[in-house]
């Protein structure tokens, strides 16, 4: 799931917000605690905009706590969406929520209120409407830890979102769920803490290593793409990767919570069409969270060369230049293209590692 980048004024209390929070929360008997500004965890810069406005920067934010490296299993909705999610449990709580380890999200942790409340939570609604997503209201919540496997990831900024729409905060994230709204975000300022993951999406599993290098017993049996990790002034967080369609070599956002396939500017289109084999693209559109359904034009190709390998019925979608889904990039891959492969982040030495095929 490709989060755009957010920015965040006001970190005053929105009251009509807080009291809406309290009668949802007295229906289900469910109390709705408030965070103390002076009591969170890490500290929140203000930067004061001309306009009148002001940013917040998180600052000292999160730890990751692990005592040595650990596989998981990917979730079972994995099977049905193809993106990268695990399982993990929020603060004390036993209950299980699926978790989307998202490469395309800028920001630490994404929750929503059924998290708050079921976890009983404390929260900070942010007042300004430029903290929002998408028409969902947006604000700070005290999550303490999230529980992946042997690896705790505490005390990191926690936002949470306001379901405003019948279909759900997550939209179609996660299959068969009586709602659709369980699904916790994992983004970018926490994943690239880790000296390595990887994703072994034969076996299905995750491997979280914070202290150990990625050392391969064969490295013939890998190919390397160089990776760089950007952050802008809001302290959004972006992961790059410089890999080749055909001979080509761009530049593309990698979204490991998305399953889909690439997704591109016409400009970069236009640039590449002499190496997509007879490829038809027909009007549509593209649902991503928080963003919504965006046209595009969408199209097959039989067998695309893509970072050395052949993936045969390669989706592609192709978006106006000026779409709000490549503002930071000329396009993005999921994880579509990897699905029978095993691709390993390696955050010590900025490489994407790509497991060729035997």
């Amino acid at each position: 799931m490709l989060l755009n980048k957010l920015c965040f004024a006001h970190s005053r209390v929105d009251c009509e917000l807080t009291h809406k929070l309290f009668r949802r929360a007295s229906k289900g008997s469910v109390d709705i605690r408030l965070m103390d500004p002076n009591q969170v965890p890490y500290s929140i810069e203000t930067i004061y905009r001309s306009d009148g406005t002001r940013d917040l920067i998180w600052k000292n934010a999160g730890r990751i706590e692990q005592m040595n490296t650990f596989r998981i299993k990917y979730h079972n909705s994995y099977s049905a969406y193809r993106y990268i999610v695990v399982e993990g449990r929020l603060a004390n709580s036993d209950i299980a929520y699926p978790v989307v380890l998202d490469t395309g999200a800028s920001q630490p942790v994404f929750v929503n209120i059924s998290h708050v409340m079921e976890n009983n939570l404390a929260i900070l609604p942010l007042e300004d409407k430029s903290s929002n997503a998408n028409g969902h209201s947006l604000g700070l919540c005290d999550l303490s830890r999230i529980k992946i496997g042997n690896a705790t990831l505490a005390d990191w900024p926690c936002l949470y979102l306001e379901q405003s729409t019948r279909s759900g905060l997550f939209s179609l994230s996660i299959a068969n769920s009586n709602s659709l709204d369980n699904t916790v975000i994992v983004g970018m300022p926490i994943l690239r803490e880790f000296k390595y993951l990887i994703f072994d999406n034969i076996a299905k599993e995750v491997e979280f290593s914070y202290n150990e290098l990625f050392n391969p017993e064969d490295a013939n049996q890998w190919q390397e793409y160089t990776i760089d990790i950007e952050e802008d002034f809001h302290g959004n967080v972006f992961l790059f990767v410089n890999i080749t369609i055909a001979s080509e070599q761009v530049v593309l956002q990698l979204d490991t919570g998305s399953g889909k396939g690439l997704a591109i500017t016409e400009e970069l289109y236009r640039r590449l069409k002499p190496v997509f084999n007879r490829v038809k693209l027909k009007n549509g559109k593209d649902f991503y969270p928080y963003i919504g359904q965006l046209r595009c034009k969408k199209g097959t190709i039989d067998v695309l060369e893509f970072a050395n390998r052949s993936i045969k019925n390669a989706d592609i979608s192709v978006f106006p230049d000026d779409s709000l889904l490549l503002q930071e990039s000329q396009g993005l891959v999921g994880m579509q293209y990897f699905h029978d492969t095993t691709v390993v982040l390696d955050f010590e030495r900025n490489l994407l590692w790509v497991k060729k095929l035997q």
